[in-house]
């Protein structure tokens, strides 16, 4: 792993605001680590905080970090890795990400993302937020709603650090007051994707003839789609011709492990690698969905988008329903052989997270 982030809770140390906590990269490399700090944990008889630092490690490998007070390092001026001043945008080394703000102008969803790799292309939905989930509509209703309609009153939060930072919002739609969302937008400095992880929440009874999550909508820009199945099955198809048709009646399975589009002339991809997906209600049972299946669909303008649909026909959702998930956006280059080979890469890392422990000095 040529960077991986590694997070651990360690007791608080009471100090001086000069001074910051440093992760010690072995006494033989005699190399401070600066840490993120994500946030404090108050218990009944201590203060504990959570930490964020980078590692490099070879596979099979272990290696020991001693934690050391020291001076506050002075943040880099120059790095590429920070929200615009207006927080509408957000920039790392492989892209650049904007937010809608069509109906809030704190910034919503994802709006179109530059690839800085692949002669800066834009990603976007050209009349619409490029990511559009999840997403609901209810029974006998000609609108349907998204993470975009939360209204100005919702919750907005802002974090940002030196390796990570985070976007979330929550509340509930005007039109739509039984379901309520949460999300959050996560992203890491120095690599090529970010995480968002949701969940749906019903407050209350509700009829919705539609209910879907892992969207993400985009004009004419890309040739094929690829998933992998539970089972490890590849599958490639064509965006653009009929061979697409195969998919209507044999869908890509609701639990793929990934779903991606690429462009193979130009060789740019993205897509959505599957960490978490949870369908229980608040009691621990099983949440209603009906014949969930990930939909590759045809739209205005030639566009094309994938969702997961967890129910596209009128259905009664009981107060408790709940659906979880959490993906990964990998902006990727396209193997000429196997044009997957890069999801494949990040996939392996991120279903199989490094094992921290935590030992005391006491």
């Amino acid at each position: 792993r040529e960077l991986e982030y590694i997070s651990a809770v360690i007791p608080s140390i009471d100090s001086k605001k000069t001074s910051t906590i440093l992760v010690a990269e072995g006494i033989e490399q005699n190399v401070s680590i600066p840490v993120q700090i994500l946030d404090t944990i108050a218990t009944a008889d201590k203060k504990m905080i959570r930490i964020l630092f980078p590692i490099r490690i070879k596979a099979n490998q272990s290696q020991s970090y001693q934690i050391e007070f020291g001076q506050k390092n002075a943040e880099d001026q120059t790095r590429i890795f920070r929200f615009s001043k207006d927080s509408m945008s957000l920039e790392t080394e492989a892209f650049k990400a904007s937010f809608s703000t069509e109906n809030d102008p704190r910034g919503g969803q994802v709006n179109g993302i530059i690839l800085k790799d692949f002669n800066s292309q834009l990603l976007k939905r050209g009349h619409i937020a490029m990511h559009w989930a999840p997403n609901f509509s209810k029974a006998n209703s000609e609108a349907y709603f998204n993470f975009e309609d939360i209204p100005l009153s919702s919750k907005n939060e802002l974090s940002e650090g030196r390796y990570q930072i985070v976007k979330k919002r929550s509340g509930t739609t005007d039109s739509v007051p039984e379901i309520n969302l949460r999300g959050s937008y996560t992203f890491y400095r120095g690599l090529p994707y970010f995480e968002f992880e949701s969940t749906i929440l019903m407050n209350s009874d509700v009829e919705l003839d539609l209910l879907r999550n892992d969207e993400m909508t985009m004009d004419s820009l890309f040739t094929h789609v690829v998933y992998q199945t539970r089972a490890g099955k590849i599958g490639h198809h064509e965006l653009y011709t009929e061979a697409l048709a195969v998919l209507e009646t044999s869908p890509i399975p609701h639990d793929a492990a990934f779903v991606a589009f690429y462009n193979s002339e130009k060789e740019y991809g993205f897509g959505s690698i599957r960490m978490e997906y949870d369908n229980t209600t608040e009691a621990g049972s099983s949440s209603t969905v009906h014949e969930p299946y990930t939909k590759i669909s045809r739209s205005t303008g030639n566009g094309r988008y994938w969702n997961r649909v967890l129910t596209d026909t009128i259905h009664h959702f009981p107060k408790g329903s709940r659906y979880h998930e959490k993906n990964a956006y990998l902006v990727f280059r396209v193997d000429k052989i196997s044009p997957e080979a890069e999801i494949l890469y990040y996939q392996q890392r991120l279903k199989n997270p490094l094992t921290v422990v935590v030992e005391s000095n006491k």
